[in-house]
């Protein structure tokens, strides 16, 4: 099939948000991120209806007032088996009532089956056999819908004995799967009602089981867990005693808000978005997962899991495709917390226009408005960068209120870290042993720069020392030895591991 109408060639990279997806299990059968025109989309009734390829998406535009219009490509789908299809469409204008969305199982323009949004909020579910349309869900209103001039993402889901319909990645409606099982077409594509005009950013058909990893339900944090459980883990912690404190503040104020909104009384309006300054090592990591936990039990955020991600999981190398990317990452973080580790690299000293960063930023600020209720944003780093950082983009600094900044642990903190790991891997020191950890740990923290790696250097130190041992160890007759002595940590393992990570002064990463 040939596409029919203007194609535009490409022009500028993309600066509009489509939503990307990332499977680890189900094979891609199709996909198409309209960045080219490596597929070919037929267009019904093309004289009155606009094909253009514009700022890495197609639009779609159909010009009369009655009647509706497709668009579809051959995808060889095998409909009867599992799958996820996935389309990302932008009405731009058109009426709002009237319907526009995907249609899969297609065959021609009499045999599709259709799942439908409109512009007032609303969802529909069709089959078309022979031009005779069955309604299998009628119009239904959903906040889910971003109504009017906006993005939405459709998916529809075949699992087994169902079929499941998502909008913005929250489900709306489950169907049998015999519902959807008259041996139509292997096309998908478009269905627009009346006038309107529509970008389509991106669809994605893939085929296999659904993976752990998949299910938005696998990121829910367990049952027995609990605000007083999470409150306990972070007063646990070594050091940190004014974040500690900050943190307290901030479930204190979060309480307080809630209850007041409970009575109906006044209450401040609340941001969530948080920077965390620092060096490597000293816990922000940790501290976003407590938070995000927190947010979750005092019923900010639905599940409270945390995703990370950098600039590498953000921007990628070609025009269009970093705002599929970090769309990608903020799906995974819906209902929980979107943590960025060194943010600033998003937008390095001397970026040009040809960097993809800022792309990656204007698109996290638009979802960040998009989805204000749904997820929050950690963003962190070294404190100078991020200054840096949130100096140049007035945007970005005005979506955050909240900084926690983090020192460096002292030495004695650093020797507490560090007896935490023996102790919770199952080995003792001995007191000399303990001494000559307590003194690489001196020498390594009194010549720290700013990239020091605290307890990660404690961590590196660690696993060092863990392997002198187990050469130690493997010299001796293994049947002779005791558990005790498996578990024994002594001088001789020191010296060569404590150097080493002395003059590393914990500047290897620590994953």
């Amino acid at each position: 099939m040939n596409p029919e109408g203007t194609v535009k060639p490409l022009g500028s990279k993309s600066r509009r948000a489509g939503r990307g997806l990332h499977y680890t299990g189900p094979m891609l059968v199709f996909s198409d991120f309209f960045t080219d025109n490596k597929n070919e989309w037929s267009v019904r009734d093309s004289k009155e209806v606009l094909l253009a390829l514009e700022n890495g998406c197609y639009v779609f535009e159909h010009k009369r007032s009655e009647g509706n219009w497709l668009s579809w490509c051959g995808t060889k789908a095998d409909w009867g088996r599992d799958f996820r299809l996935h389309v990302i469409l932008e009405k731009v204008n058109g009426v709002n009532d009237y319907g526009y969305g995907l249609v899969w199982a297609l065959r021609d323009a009499d045999n599709f089956y259709s799942f439908l949004i409109s512009g007032d909020g609303h969802y529909r579910i069709d089959a078309c056999d022979n031009n005779e349309w069955t309604t299998l869900q009628n119009w239904t209103r959903t906040p889910l819908v971003q109504q009017g001039d906006a993005v939405n993402w459709l998916t529809v889901v075949r699992q087994g004995a169902e079929v499941r319909f998502y909008i913005n990645d929250q489900h709306v409606e489950t169907k049998p799967a015999a519902d959807f099982e008259k041996a139509f077409g292997s096309a998908v594509g478009f269905y627009l009602n009346r006038q309107m005009r529509v970008r389509v950013h991106a669809v994605l058909l893939l085929q296999g089981e659904v993976s752990p990893e998949e299910d938005p339900s696998a990121l829910q944090a367990p049952d027995d867990d609990s605000l007083e459980k999470v409150l306990a883990e972070l007063h646990a912690l070594i050091g940190l005693n004014h974040i500690k404190q900050e943190v307290q503040t901030l479930v204190n104020f979060l309480f307080v808000q809630t209850e007041r909104k409970k009575r109906g009384l006044s209450t401040i309006p609340l941001s969530l978005h948080m920077v965390l300054t620092g060096p490597p090592g000293t816990g922000k990591t940790t501290i976003a997962r407590l938070v995000g936990r927190i947010y979750r039990h005092l019923g900010f955020l639905q599940k409270g899991h945390v995703v990370e991600t950098d600039r590498a999981g953000l921007v990628a190398g070609y025009i269009g495709q970093t705002a599929l990317k970090t769309d990608e990452q903020v799906k995974k973080a819906l209902g929980g917390i979107l943590f960025i580790d060194e943010a600033y690299a998003l937008e390095p000293e001397g970026a040009t226009f040809a960097d993809f960063g800022q792309e990656a930023i204007d698109t996290l600020l638009k979802r960040m408005e998009d989805h204000r209720d749904q997820f929050a944003v950690i963003i962190a780093g070294y404190a100078d960068e991020m200054e840096r950082f949130l100096e140049s983009n007035p945007g970005v600094r005005s979506r955050f209120s909240r900084y926690f900044h983090f020192d460096h642990f002292s030495p004695g903190e650093l020797l507490a870290i560090f007896e935490k790991f023996v102790t919770d891997a199952g080995y003792r020191l001995t007191p000399d042993a303990r001494s000559a950890v307590e003194g690489a740990i001196h020498q390594a923290h009194a010549v720290r720069d700013r990239t020091f790696g605290n307890a990660r250097f404690c961590r590196n130190l660690f696993e060092d020392i863990v392997a002198e041992q187990a050469n130690r160890i493997a010299r001796s007759d293994m049947a002779a030895l005791s558990d005790a002595d498996l578990q024994l940590i002594t001088l001789e393992d020191i010296p060569n591991a404590a150097a080493e990570a002395a003059q590393l002064s914990g500047k290897r990463s620590l994953n």
